[in-house]
């Protein structure tokens, strides 16, 4: 399961990872080097907080975020409101395609008979 999931994380980072990258970077909105620093530095921070107290995040939306804040900061809050949305509108349906896709998944399993050997921690 572990070997799956990390091939499955890196098979999606090599054919989408690109996408994401020049979202984030060019199509929020353009960025030079001291937002670029602004959004790193405040994602840093909120990255840290969030792990000491035991969050589960993404980071990538708070990276998103960061970069958006930087537009925000900017004299003409230069924000392509249109990719904003569509990444919102992403993230929001993210969670229940994931919850359908598994549901699927273990129908599928359970309904061949193939069992999985669980382990149990106490």
């Amino acid at each position: 399961m572990i070997a799956a999931a990390g091939v499955t994380i890196g098979l999606g980072t090599y054919l989408g990872g690109w996408r994401i990258i020049r979202t984030v970077g060019k199509g929020i909105t353009e960025i030079e080097s001291p937002q670029g620093f602004a959004a790193e530095a405040s994602a840093t921070t909120v990255i840290l907080a969030s792990s000491h107290l035991g969050f589960a995040l993404s980071t990538t939306q708070v990276v998103s975020g960061a970069i958006l804040g930087t537009g925000l900061g900017r004299r003409l809050a230069q924000v392509r409101w249109g990719v904003a949305g569509r990444m919102a509108l992403a993230w929001l349906l993210t969670l229940p395609a994931a919850a359908v896709l598994c549901f699927a998944a273990c129908a599928a399993v359970v309904g061949y008979g193939i069992y999985l050997i669980v382990p149990q921690f106490h």
